[in-house]
């Protein structure tokens, strides 16, 4: 089981523990904190966040990323992490 901190995306602060084996963004869904998305499949870009601590497994994606930027319906945690929205 992961946490996953939330820090002030779309107004809310708090703490989420998942199993891992979904996308963060179906993650975040379950958990009433939503983002933006479109396709769920790395190509539109709107759900990506920043990494601001851990590690994530990402999925296949055609979206270029800067340094800590990931895509929250292509990323699964691999231990704890903290995201926040883009800058």
């Amino acid at each position: 089981m992961f946490r996953i901190e939330v820090d002030n995306i779309n107004g809310k602060t708090e703490l989420l523990y998942v199993h891992g084996d979904r996308s963060i963004l179906t993650e975040l869904e379950q958990h009433n904190v939503l983002i933006n998305h479109s396709c769920r499949q790395g190509h539109c870009g709107s759900c990506i966040l920043q990494l601001l601590s851990g590690d994530v497994i990402h999925q296949d994606s055609l979206m270029p990323l800067s340094q800590g930027e990931i895509l929250a319906c292509r990323a699964t945690p691999v231990r704890d992490i903290k995201i926040g929205p883009r800058d």
